[in-house]
């Protein structure tokens, strides 16, 4: 995932692809690294989805404006749209068969 800091660059990563992933993590997170290398894994698999992760720890304004108040929360954008959001709860299975199909309807 590339790392992005401020609300320009996410909004510019939204807008420049079909489909776009902002993972928002924290320092003092244990699960946002496990769940990263996981979805990482399988996004894998979907060339076309760009991925990007920013810390809503360090950028408070940020996580504020996209409505993040806990770690970690993973936004899927299709087409400049939020269309799936999870936190720590995630079913990944669930996750994947859900990014999957947005994929399918896209490419």
């Amino acid at each position: 995932m590339i790392k992005l800091e401020t609300i320009e660059d996410i909004k510019h990563a939204i807008h420049k692809n079909q489909m776009t992933v902002i993972y928002f993590t924290g320092n003092s997170c244990g699960a946002c690294e496990v769940i990263k290398n996981k979805i990482d894994i399988f996004l894998e698999n979907y060339p076309k989805i760009k991925s990007y992760e920013i810390n809503g720890e360090e950028n408070l304004k940020v996580a504020y404006k996209y409505s993040v108040f806990s770690m970690p929360v993973f936004l899927l954008f299709v087409e400049g749209k939020e269309s799936i959001r999870t936190g720590k709860h995630v079913d990944l299975l669930s996750l994947e068969r859900s990014i999957d199909r947005y994929y399918n309807m896209i490419y």
